[in-house]
């Protein structure tokens, strides 16, 4: 909706704003703010009034107007809340919240917060400031309803009479229009001209006084520089805490795996090995067994496969060589395992963070699985080097390309993981090939050691 995204200030700059929605929107902008300010007033009185009743006859009657002062900063909150959909009618959108995002419970933490915030307080004078264009709001459109009632009046009585009007024949409207004695019905055009100019007027009016207003509140209630950057840096710790509980949870999925249901399926191996002991024995003896050695066949085959499955699977999920011996081994591992020839080309001679190596990890795995699964490649190359403080990783195939990374949902989960991280992923495949995935991940200074890895 064009009302929406345009300001008020660029729809008053308009030569056709007298005819388009910016009057009306105008008018519903100056009639909320002294609706505010009295809803503002009543919630007030009732609050008082309630803690008045309570504790009228207790002596925390005496704390009282302490109470009231402490509770300003709770409706300076309700009004910036309120205040922020005023401006988005106004065509002021974007005005984000200054205050730092936090659940509602523990409820006093929150308060203890929010009272401690120069957001808070400048909502506060915010709603000072917004109950001040209220009361001046109030007053302009009684004014502006009174003369365009007074104009609606003359041009109507002037309608019904059809001979020169006289005083005495206005009865109760002559209040409202004293001066229409002495004009003629062949005249009502001078009201109606009046009424439309006064409209115009009236709508010019109201428009500069809600743009106004609105510039007031936006330049008060949007946040500062020192707000928005801390907003992003904890966004950012906010998801890379997400992130390492993600690994922690993969770490201990692996764990459980590997301790678990790969060790019962190697002794299922080991007994299914001591059944076909067994079975050669009864064949020594000249029991013929020729079925259930063929069961067993079956039975071991099927067990080898699930124990390679759950290896690979393990693998998938968290490498025990990624966290025992590093990048370089793990990519040595995931090369060795690929049934393509893999080109493993390792230049990072610094101990690297171990978010680094994680997701450096999965980006080598999401690109061999993708060129497997969706190329015709013959040959796979892996190239990771540090230079200037970044990691540099790509994973190229020779096959045929065209590659649509929004098509997949592992592209952008891995995109997720370097962007936690500051870090950038692309996507090169150009029809015919070939199929490059580049990955640029920051390494933090504070984590890297010049060492090397061995």
């Amino acid at each position: 909706m064009r009302s929406m995204t345009t300001s008020m200030w660029r729809k008053l700059s308009r030569p056709l704003y007298a005819v388009s929605e910016g009057p009306w929107l105008a008018l519903f902008a100056l009639a909320m703010q002294p609706f505010l300010a009295f809803a503002a007033l009543m919630l007030l009185l009732a609050v008082v009034g309630g803690l008045g009743s309570y504790s009228l006859t207790s002596p925390l009657i005496l704390l009282l107007p302490f109470i009231c002062v402490a509770m300003i900063p709770l409706f300076g909150l309700w009004y910036g809340y309120i205040e922020r959909g005023r401006l988005w009618v106004l065509g002021f959108d974007g005005v984000a919240s200054g205050h730092v995002r936090l659940p509602l419970r523990p409820f006093w933490t929150w308060i203890r917060v929010r009272y401690r915030e120069p957001a808070t307080w400048r909502e506060v004078l915010a709603t000072v400031i917004g109950g001040i264009f209220g009361l001046v709001s109030a007053v302009i459109l009684i004014l502006e309803t009174a003369t365009a009632a007074a104009l609606a009046a003359s041009l109507v009585t002037l309608g019904l009479v059809r001979e020169e009007i006289q005083s005495n024949y206005l009865g109760p409207l002559a209040p409202l229009a004293p001066d229409v004695a002495g004009f003629t019905p062949d005249e009502w055009w001078k009201f109606a001209l009046l009424l439309l100019l006064a409209l115009i007027v009236f709508g010019y009016l109201n428009g500069l006084l809600a743009a106004i207003s609105a510039s007031a509140s936006k330049a008060l209630l949007a946040p500062r520089p020192e707000e928005i950057q801390r907003q992003i840096e904890g966004l950012t710790n906010s998801r890379a805490r997400i992130m390492e509980s993600f690994e922690g949870e993969r770490r201990r999925i692996e764990r459980d795996l590997h301790d678990g249901v790969q060790q019962e399926l190697v002794n299922l191996s080991l007994r299914l090995g001591m059944i076909e002991l067994d079975i050669k024995g009864l064949e020594q003896q000249g029991v013929d067994a020729a079925g259930a050695r063929e069961q067993l066949t079956l039975a071991q085959e099927q067990a080898r496969h699930a124990l390679q499955t759950l290896r690979n699977t393990v693998r998938g999920i968290y490498p025990a060589v990624l966290e025992d011996h590093g990048l370089r081994a793990a990519l040595e591992e995931l090369a060795n395992n690929c049934i393509l020839p893999v080109d493993l080309s390792y230049c990072a001679t610094t101990v690297l963070p171990q978010n680094i190596e994680r997701t450096a990890y999965y980006a080598a795995n999401e690109g061999i699985a993708n060129a497997l699964k969706h190329s015709t490649a013959s040959r796979l190359g892996i190239t990771a080097h540090s230079a200037e403080g970044t990691l540099h990783l790509e994973i190229s195939d020779n096959g045929q390309g065209g590659a649509d990374p929004a098509h997949g949902s592992g592209i952008a989960g891995l995109n997720e993981r370097a962007e936690a991280m500051g870090g950038t992923v692309v996507v090169d495949s150009p029809a015919g090939g070939p199929t490059t995935l580049r990955v640029r991940l920051p390494l933090n200074q504070d984590e890297r050691v010049n060492t090397l890895r061995f």
